[in-house]
């Protein structure tokens, strides 16, 4: 998977009753930036606004991938890949059948959505278990599915909010390692939102901090 596109952010404000939030970046084709800053800092409203989770008339601003416009998209159209906190996987489904679910609901044959799957699985060492419940894995497994289900699919861009904060530090800088592993093979462009500035540091190519000016959130390039 490769992609020669970028993600943009243009113009973006919310405002709430007592503050407001700006930002506006690009992120390059093979390039991981990330959001750092504390809760509350506006964060996911960005995450949810470029991934169309929040309906575009909340806030201003416009989310371009390459030279399309989609900020009045729904999700499912945005072609990006999504990992959130919790894992949000499908209970019912197996482990291959949720690592397959982006396939799926593409057209895939369940031939070839098994054929593409299998190995993403057998790397990170969930290949035996395919067939099991993902309630039977720990939360480093779930994560590591969550993150399999949203590139095996061919996303143009790739958004993370807060993947990985519920680990354990050491299984936090694994993922963060593995992570950046497989953007390094499917360089799309790479957004991580954490309120961890080790992290920040150790996965992001490039940071953008928050700045309080007046009641706005401005967020910049460090």
């Amino acid at each position: 998977m490769s992609s020669s596109e970028s993600l943009r952010l243009e113009q973006f404000r919310a405002d709430f009753l007592d503050l407001s939030i700006e930002a506006a970046f690009s992120v390059g084709p093979g390039e991981r930036l990330v959001l750092n800053g504390p809760s509350g800092s506006g964060k996911t409203s960005i995450f949810r606004f470029i991934s169309g989770l929040n309906a575009p008339g909340e806030v201003r601003g416009r989310v371009y991938l390459g030279a399309q416009e989609i900020t009045q998209l729904p999700p499912e159209r945005r072609e990006l890949g999504v990992v959130f906190q919790e894992a949000q996987l499908f209970p019912n489904l197996s482990i291959l059948e949720n690592a397959a679910f982006g396939l799926k609901v593409r057209g895939v044959e369940k031939k070839e959505r098994r054929s593409r799957v299998m190995p993403w699985l057998e790397r990170c060492g969930l290949g035996r278990s395919a067939e099991a419940s993902p309630l039977s894995l720990s939360g480093g497994e779930k994560q590591r599915l969550a993150l399999v289900r949203a590139l095996a699919w061919g996303p143009r861009a790739l958004l993370l909010d807060e993947p990985f904060s519920a680990l354990d530090p050491v299984s936090r800088r694994e993922m963060g390692d593995w992570l950046m592993e497989l953007h390094r093979e499917n360089p799309v462009p790479l957004v991580l939102v954490t309120h961890d500035p080790d992290e920040a540091a150790r996965v992001g190519a490039r940071i953008l901090a928050v700045q309080i000016e007046k009641g706005c959130f401005r967020w910049r390039e460090r």
